[in-house]
Parts: structure tokens; C-alpha cells; sequence
């Protein structure tokens, strides 16, 4: 009903209106509208030569045509089924007391496009994993549209999920890389053998590899979406689900323990040695204490200071009364994460839409560095998320033209240390990573001067 509705709605708009509704994407209609009870066809829909399975790139048309071939060849997504098949996933099934992991919902839910049945066209195939139509919606309401040359417009309100805008496409990838209110991997999970979850929206956009080319065709369709807007709208969702997570019930207390999904891995899961020097404190704790990941908060401050500094030393502030409260009692934990929810949800629309300038991403790389630079302020997954962001904004950069040439090589492959100091978690070493962020600050103050 509700996508009768909408169509409707935006098939009256004038063709600027319906664009900027489609560039507006965000919305709860458009959400409302990917969870809809379209039939998901399966990903043979989509892979004829003449659709999306090219095998090279085609000038002829608005969009590459190889997307399949990309997906069936090198996006580890094709394989997310697979896995459940293999000993890790069967050992974590009988530690779960489960009969197996391919057949229960709490790994297909993640692991494939688990539709209920009645969704399920004739050559749709659980097998097949996390799929064309579960990132972009079931086929059925909008595919007719979309193969008769439609509009990007008018394929997004007959039902087709609008991925290019930054807010929705971390909404939909973040319901399987931290979470939502159906599915969460917790520390159950974890001591089952779940490997950690790691998530940044620009970096893994890339990494997927993309299967989309952002050219002139693009824009015209899609509009200009950059990098940084891609990295800030993603980490404000990304403070808003685990927000939300630490204020969902069913993530508190059981017996005498928080959920520890919620925080820092590395603050417990550390090589323990007496004789090192003191790992990293941060404001708001002393040594010792278990500390909240809260990686993305501290990038959302970073991201919003040059587009709302007075919002931003808000996330400031109240991400570090959040870390002092894991001293006192859990409710106090959620009174403040409720409130950096809500100022993180505010944020998200304008990150979503703000053109960073190439000054502003200077300055927001600048900050990374020296924030990490600092000396105490070096968690394992603050670490992290500061390395994507810089990969995410050098990104940006290139992209705008600021920075180029040998000295813009050299700045990506100083990258390559900081990675190298997060490439085994339990064994991290903040001054193995602040030594390689040195190294980082010098490539980047020899192309940014």
C-alpha cells in the first residue's frame, strides 16, 4: 500500500522535484519502501550480458554493465553463504547449540538475502548470498521500470533503494556490520568464533570493490556524491546504531556483566606484560578500566567541527561523560548515549549534504593526525577508524585534485604502516601506530602545505 502510495505521490512531482525528492532519499518513505514486500527475483535477474553481466565495460551506456561479473568475480559479498558451510561456521553452530549455521536465521539474516518464502522468486537461491537485491531492493516492483529507461528518480519510488545517498546506503550496511534491532552479533557470538566486525561506510565502499563508476553519466543520475560526505554521514549512523544498541534492552546486563560487543575488544584482549609501558588512557578514564568503542564518536567530532563546531564539541563532550559513566551504573551509560544519539542523528543530514572543501578535508586529516599524535588517546578501534578516515579523506582529495603525483602516492602508501599496526588486534601496540602516523604527518605535510 505504501509504495502505491508513493509512487503516486512522486509520479505527480515535475522532473527537478522528483529528483530532489530521489536526492533526498533518506527520508523514512524511501526506507519504508526497501522493506517492502517486493519478490526478490535473485541475482540471475540481473546478469544477462545485455543487463548487468558484461564482461567488460561498455562506453555505449550510461553505466559500465559489468556490475554482476564484478559481484560474481571479486566482492567477497557472493561468498557470505559459503562461509556458513565451512568448520569455523559449523564449530560455532554446535557451540551455539544450533542444528547448523546454514539453516538459522540469526547467520542467514546477515549471510544471505533471507527474505521469508513468500518473497522468494523462482530463481531465487539463499545460496547465492548477500545479493544484487539485498543492498538495492526486490526486483519485482521496480524492475520493469528500470530496464525501460527510466529515470534514477523514478526506479527509486517504484521501490529500487537509493544507495548512492550516503545516509541510506550506511542505514542498509550497517544492519549487518554492527546491527540492528533483529540482528546483532554480540559477545555470545564472539566467544562462538564470530570474527570481529570492522566498519567504515567510504573505505569499504571501495574495498567491496565498488561496482559503480563516479562520472560524468553518474552525476547526472545520482548527483555529486563525495568521499567525505560518504565517511561523515556514515560514521553519524554509525554512532546512532550503537547508541541505539546500548540503549536496547536487550543488550544489558545479563547477571553481572555489560554486553561487551559495545566496547573496545582490545581492552581486554591484549598481550598482559607488567614491564611495558602503560597502555593508552583516555579522558575520562584512568588505567584499567574497559573502555566503550566509541571509535565513531570521536570521528563524528572530527567530522562535524568544520560544518557545526558548536554540535560537534557537544559529541565531544558527551562521548567522554559517556566513558566516564561505564564507572558508575549502566543507566547512566544510556542517559548519555541517548543524547549523543540525537545529536548524531541531527548531525547526519548535513554531513550527508555539506560539500567539504578541499581546505576542509585539510583540516579534518590534520586533526586526525594530530589527535593521534597526542599519545593518550590511541584505543585499538579509535586507531582504526582514524586510518579509514584518512584513507577516506585522502581520497577526497585526489578526487578534488588537491593533492596528486609522486608526493599523493607517497602520502596512500604511508597508509600501508598504519594498517600494518593494526593487523593483529590482540597484539596492537600504540606506539607502533603512532610511529607510522608520524610517518603519515610527513608525507602529508610535504603535498597539504
Amino acid at each position: 500500500m505504501l509504495g502505491r502510495i508513493a509512487r503516486k505521490v512522486i509520479s505527480g512531482l515535475g522532473g527537478a522535484a522528483a529528483a530532489a525528492l530521489c536526492l533526498a532519499a533518506v527520508s523514512a518513505l524511501s526506507a519504508a519502501l526497501a522493506e517492502s514486500d517486493s519478490v526478490h527475483l535473485g541475482v540471475a535477474a540481473c546478469a544477462g550480458s545485455n543487463c548487468h553481466g558484461s564482461t567488460k565495460v561498455l562506453d555505449s551506456t550510461s553505466v559500465a554493465q559489468d556490475e554482476y561479473t564484478i559481484w560474481s568475480t571479486k566482492d567477497k559479498h557472493r561468498l557470505a553463504y559459503k562461509v556458513l558451510l565451512e568448520d569455523r561456521a559449523i564449530r560455532m553452530a554446535q557451540a551455539l547449540g544450533l542444528p547448523d549455521a546454514k539453516s538459522a536465521k540469526i547467520c542467514l539474516d546477515c549471510h544471505a538475502d533471507n527474505v521469508p518464502p513468500s518473497q522468494r522468486g523462482r530463481e531465487f537461491q539463499l545460496s547465492d548470498g548477500v545479493g544484487c537485491e539485498a543492498c538495492h531492493g526486490g526486483a519485482s516492483s521496480w524492475l520493469g521500470t528500470h530496464i525501460s529507461g527510466s529515470t534514477h528518480a523514478q526506479n527509486v519510488a517504484a521501490g529500487m533503494y537509493p544507495t548512492e545517498q550516503p545516509i541510506a546506503r550506511a542505514e542498509k550496511c550497517l544492519n549487518c556490520h554492527f546491527g540492528n534491532g533483529n540482528q546483532f552479533v554480540d559477545h555470545r557470538l564472539y566467544g562462538a568464533g564470530h570474527p570481529r566486525l570492522s566498519f567504515e561506510l567510504d573505505t569499504f565502499t571501495v574495498a567491496e570493490p565498488a561496482h559503480f563508476i563516479v562520472d560524468k553519466d553518474y552525476v547526472q543520475r545520482k548527483g555529486v556524491i563525495t568521499d567525505a560526505q560518504v565517511w561523515a554521514a556514515g560514521q553519524a549512523i554509525a554512532v546512532v546504531r550503537h547508541s541505539q544498541a546500548m540503549l536496547d534492552p536487550a543488550h544489558s546486563h545479563e547477571g553481572i556483566f555489560p554486553e561487551f560487543a559495545l566496547f573496545d575488544c582490545n581492552s581486554c584482549h591484549h598481550p598482559y606484560d607488567s614491564l611495558h609501558a602503560p597502555r593508552p588512557q583516555l579522558p575520562g578514564l584512568g588505567p584499567g578500566n574497559v573502555k566503550l568503542d566509541d571509535g565513531s564518536a570521536v570521528m563524528l567530532a572530527i567530522a562535524a567541527l568544520c560544518v557545526a563546531p558548536g554540535p560537534a564539541h557537544e559529541v565531544k563532550q558527551t562521548t567522554i561523560a559517556m566513558r566516564h559513566a561505564t564507572l558508575e551504573l549502566w543507566p547512566a551509560v544510556q542517559h548519555e548515549a541517548h543524547a549523543l544519539g540525537n545529536l548524531a542523528h541531527e548531525l547526519a543530514p548535513t554531513l550527508a549534504h555539506h560539500d567539504f572543501t578541499p581546505a576542509e578535508m585539510r583540516a579534518a586529516a590534520g586533526e586526525l593526525i594530530a589527535l593521534g599524535l597526542v599519545g593518550g588517546d590511541v584505543s585499538y578501534t579509535r586507531a582504526e577508524q582514524t586510518t579509514m578516515a584518512l584513507e577516506a579523506l585522502i581520497g577526497g582529495m585526489q578526487s578534488s585534485g588537491v593533492i596528486g603525483g609522486p608526493q599523493a602516492q607517497a602520502l596512500k602508501a604511508s597508509l600501508g604502516g598504519l594498517y600494518e599496526s593494526l593487523a593483529n588486534p590482540p597484539q596492537f601496540r600504540p606506539e607502533s601506530f603512532v610511529k607510522a602516523l608520524r610517518d603519515v604527518r610527513v608525507a602529508f605535510e610535504g603535498c597539504c602545505r
